[in-house]
């Protein structure tokens, strides 16, 4: 039975590169969500078993009209990947001589962190309306960032919301994979996105960090597949342990990035009662 994807942040970049390796095959339905309509439109003609909806992701209702009408146009929803972000191009070191300084603005947080907090509260909700059949086969992935792994000075503002996507992807994970659902966070380095300006990619980065974006895709169908991961340093991660993960895409792999470690008897009591441990 043909499976169902939703992809936020779908019309360009990394979203589109799933949905187009997806939509190759005769399994998945896609349907790609993003607010530009023009390039939606585009995106979707260009594919095949794809369908683009208009919605932006800070836009609760919106997104939740979407989610509902893909459920009950199909009846399951599979794979859902949040995607959906936006670079950080403001000076947040920038000086105020005078006054009370400029609103720095929050639209950043809004789509990185809320627009994902959304997406999955809402797959969160239809998994677990879809078939039963469908559990532990179902995924939601958040795209994080080396950014949210590292810290990033040059965009401090989009390295916290990408860190706070890991964060909450650990948090969830163990809770949902009880639930049949897979919860990771695909955090890749340096990929030629939209995200930024080619010109201030080159700028910062150096051509030879970029990352192929099949590498990016490919790492993105593994987890779909549901079976044992081996990474770049030799770690492998059974299928029925792969959630909850930071899986960082690097050069021609990844690797997996553990959580901080435990360093004594009273932290490991405490992450014991905050992760509902007895």
């Amino acid at each position: 039975m043909t499976k169902v994807a939703l992809i936020t942040g779908g019309t360009s970049g990394i979203g589109l590169a799933v949905a187009k390796d997806l939509s190759q095959t005769d399994s998945w339905q896609v349907n790609i969500i993003g607010s530009n309509q023009e390039r939606g439109q585009e995106a979707a003609a260009s594919l095949s078993n794809v369908t683009f909806y208009q919605a932006d992701v800070r836009n609760y209702q919106q997104l939740a009209a979407v989610f509902d009408q893909i459920f009950n146009a199909t009846g399951r929803i599979d794979f859902v990947f949040a995607n959906a972000g936006r670079a950080d191009y403001a000076d947040f070191f920038a000086e105020c001589e005078t006054g009370i300084p400029p609103d720095p603005g929050s639209e950043i947080v809004d789509i990185n962190v809320n627009g994902a907090l959304y997406t999955s509260y809402l797959a969160m909700h239809y998994f677990r309306r879809s078939p039963e059949s469908t559990k532990g086969h179902r995924n939601l992935i958040l795209t994080s960032s080396i950014g949210g792994l590292y810290p990033c000075m040059l965009s401090s503002v989009y390295s916290g919301t990408k860190h706070a996507l890991v964060g909450f992807t650990r948090s969830v994970g163990e809770r949902l994979w009880a639930e049949g659902v897979r919860v990771n966070a695909l955090c890749p380095g340096v990929v030629e996105t939209p995200l930024l300006a080619v010109e201030a990619f080159y700028k910062i980065y150096p051509r030879d960090i970029f990352i192929p974006m099949d590498v990016v895709t490919g790492v993105v169908s593994q987890l779909l597949s549901g079976g044992d991961m081996v990474d770049a340093k030799g770690m492998r991660v059974a299928g029925d342990e792969m959630h909850s993960r930071a899986v960082h895409v690097s050069g021609e792999s990844f690797l997996f990035i553990e959580k901080p470690e435990i360093h004594d008897e009273q932290t490991q009591m405490t992450w014991a009662a905050m992760m509902g441990h007895k």
